[in-house]
């Protein structure tokens, strides 16, 4: 399933979410299979301490693996991605 990933840390917490960040990259070279994958990677909206990525995820644990690997500095917040045309699909069965 594809997610949108809302990520955020605070100023003063720059050079701590640096060292997490850099373990990650790190570990998920090691254990791809343990994390979401990117599909767009991570960019700010504007302001360094706070972005987006969209990421795909085999599973939940996958989810929380990358939360668990960031946390804290960094806040990890997943919204599910849901292909439009499939609800308007679905939508139309459920009313006949």
């Amino acid at each position: 399933m594809k997610y949108a990933k809302f990520w955020e840390f605070r100023p003063e917490d720059m050079d701590e979410a640096v060292i997490v960040w850099g373990n990650y990259l790190e570990e998920s070279k090691r254990t791809p299979e343990k994390y979401p994958t990117y599909l767009y990677p991570p960019h700010g909206f504007g302001d360094i301490t706070k972005g987006i990525s969209i990421m795909e995820a085999d599973n939940e644990e996958q989810l929380i693996n990358y939360m668990l690997a960031l946390s804290p500095p960094i806040q990890i917040r997943f919204v599910p991605l849901v292909d439009s045309s499939k609800v308007v699909e679905t939508y139309l069965k459920l009313k006949k």
